[in-house]
This record gives structure tokens, C-alpha cells and sequence, in this order.
């Protein structure tokens, strides 16, 4: 886990690259009984506008959340997360995580770190943004 004295605003997180093909994607689907043919069917999804099957957000979101967890090892310091998503995600597309500090301070004795988190596909398209608040341990 970082030490809250040495984080500096402006820090990046390190970044968490990832393809979210078929295999993966379908035993997922079947593990929660996926019943959306957007999320398993490329015929339906072409129909309705897309170039192929679109992943689920429930699905990139588990992902989302690994820059944070390879940066404070600690997955009970994450204590609030926003994201918006702005493009989908098909299956076989290569997505990147990362993220910056956006500002850190203490109030009642802990210590707060505020975050900025982004996704983008492999043009370098932002497709999710978000945020997360974290309160750090006093590390050394």
C-alpha cells in the first residue's frame, strides 16, 4: 500500500490492459444466466445498431476497479466509486484501465485520496470515466 505521505496529486495509477474475448465472455454469460441477446448474440446486436456483441457494463466495471487494487494492494480501502460509460465495449476489444490522484487530504483522522479513473478501447477512445475515494492506512 502506498504511504499517504509520499502520494503526490497528479500520480498515476498503473494501468490495467485487458481483452475481453469470447471465451472468457461467454462463461460469464452462462455463470449468470444471461437472458440480454445483445450481450451473446452478433446477429441481434447488428440488427439493432452495434458492430458485434456488446459486453456488459456489470462485466467491464469488475475490471475497472484493477488499477486501484494493483496501486493500494487493499481492496477495503476503496470506499466509494462513480463511472459513467460513454461507449460500449465489444467482444475481442482490447480495453486499458488507469487513472490519476486528483487530491488528497486528511479530515477526522483519516486519510482521504480522490481519484479520477478512465477506460479506453484501442483507438484510445475514453469509454468509461469515473471516480473513487479512498481512505488510506497510515503506512510507512
Amino acid at each position: 500500500m502506498p504511504s499517504f505521505d509520499k502520494i503526490q496529486v497528479g500520480e498515476k495509477l498503473p494501468t490495467y490492459t485487458i481483452t475481453i474475448d469470447w471465451n472468457m465472455y461467454r462463461q460469464y454469460n452462462k455463470m449468470i444466466n444471461e437472458i440480454n441477446p445483445l450481450h451473446f448474440d452478433e446477429k441481434y446486436a447488428q440488427k439493432i445498431g452495434f458492430k458485434t456483441i456488446v459486453v456488459a457494463g456489470v462485466f467491464t466495471y469488475s475490471f475497472f476497479l484493477r488499477p486501484l487494487l494493483n496501486w493500494t494492494k487493499d481492496p477495503n480501502s476503496i470506499k466509494k466509486i462513480k463511472i459513467r460509460y460513454h461507449k460500449p465495449v465489444y467482444i475481442n476489444e482490447t480495453i486499458t484501465q488507469g487513472g490519476s490522484i486528483i487530491k488528497k487530504y486528511r479530515k477526522d483522522g483519516l486519510n482521504y485520496v480522490e481519484c479520477e479513473l478512465w477506460a479506453e478501447n484501442s483507438t484510445k477512445e475514453r469509454i468509461t470515466t469515473g471516480s473513487a475515494i479512498l481512505i488510506l492506512k497510515n503506512t510507512q
